[in-house]
């Protein structure tokens, strides 16, 4: 003001500092009532956010949104009940078990497969190919069947979905594998077991529905972040790479980042009871595929037609196919037959970061 003195009255100070509050949004507003010193409730973290908005893919085809009535799910484990806030949950899948009627379909249906009828096996195979890569779990159980058709048809279903395009799924629970147990992903880890309640409220723009866990396909909730997920698993001398690879269960995108470690002993009693290998394998115990994979080594493979690749004690790969991940024993074809015995185990332990 140019060096200029100005006396303002009371009034005149406070209309001065309402109107530069008013220009200077950052500024802090005086409080409406200067007496007051009750402090403002604290911002409600992200994490721990009340809206518990879900996105429900029911099981008759229709996708229902709203709020859950209950702020928590328990799922009993085989190590005991857990309870999870729904703020932390990322999404929901009851498994087979929770569905039991369709997992008897599913089983009539692979069933079929073997039918005398031809009419009828081309319509197991049509249905069971339309139902989507949630089956393939379900599905690689019989690849080793005895019936020679039912085990081509199997395999012919399982190559066709392993081929196709992940990113033209039309409805995503498609796209997933359907697990035996219901499992809860959180932004930490993921748990199987048993959800209950198995029915809760959903309070949606039509007002609330009563939801059964058995109406329900997968469950989500919308959510910046990704969860990392990991699992061990046991490989044994049972799960020879040319006939018995060992279904993780765990279903991968292309792009998502895998890591392994693993750690054990074999004893490979072809060479002698003395002779053991770890899951690096070793040329002793001759070769899987000549000088790239040894006897004895830990192998992987993604999808039915995915090529075998060496895990080792450490691996890292980003995946560049979809697909249900296999382990295996890597095995010199004349030791692969069941006259061979490889008593041990290598306990491995895979992380995955999806894309």
């Amino acid at each position: 003001m140019n060096g200029s003195r100005f006396l303002l009255g009371p009034g005149a100070v406070l209309l001065l500092i309402t109107l530069v509050w008013a220009d200077d949004p950052a500024t802090p507003q005086p409080p409406a009532n200067p007496a007051a010193t009750t402090p403002a409730p604290a911002a409600t973290p992200a994490a721990t956010n009340p809206n518990r908005g879900i996105r429900l893919h029911l099981m008759e085809g229709s996708v229902v949104t709203g709020k859950l009535s209950s702020q928590s799910l328990s799922v009993e484990t085989e190590f005991g009940k857990l309870d999870i806030p729904v703020a932390h949950i990322v999404s929901f899948t009851p498994g087979l078990d929770s569905h039991p009627e369709e997992r008897q379909r599913i089983g009539r249906l692979i069933q079929q497969l073997g039918s005398n009828v031809a009419a009828d096996r081309d319509a197991a195979q049509r249905t069971l190919t339309d139902l989507g890569k949630s089956i393939q779990s379900e599905l690689a159980r019989f690849t080793q069947d005895e019936d020679t058709e039912r085990r081509t048809r199997v395999q012919k279903i399982l190559a066709e979905l392993e081929d196709a395009d992940d990113e033209d799924e039309a409805d995503p629970s498609n796209g997933r594998p359907w697990p035996a147990q219901d499992s809860v992903e959180t932004s930490l880890f993921t748990v199987v077991g048993k959800i209950s309640p198995r029915a809760f409220e959903v309070q949606t723009q039509f007002g609330p529905l009563q939801v059964a866990i058995s109406d329900i396909r997968r469950a989500e909730r919308d959510t910046d972040q990704k969860p990392e997920f990991r699992k061990s698993l046991g490989v044994t001398g049972e799960h020879i790479v040319q006939n018995n690879l060992l279904n993780t269960g765990i279903r991968l995108n292309r792009g998502d980042k895998v890591q392994f470690t693993a750690d054990g002993r074999l004893t490979m009693t072809p060479w002698g009871n003395n002779a053991s290998s770890t899951p690096d394998g070793s040329e002793q115990f001759q070769w899987y595929i000549p000088n790239q994979i040894a006897g004895g080594s830990l192998v992987g493979r993604v999808g039915v037609s995915g090529k075998v690749f060496k895990i080792g004690s450490k691996h890292t790969f980003t995946a560049s196919r979809g697909g249900v991940l296999y382990l295996a024993i890597a095995m010199n074809p004349q030791f692969s037959s069941q006259d061979y015995n490889f008593p041990g185990r290598y306990e491995v332990k895979v992380r995955v970061n999806p894309r």
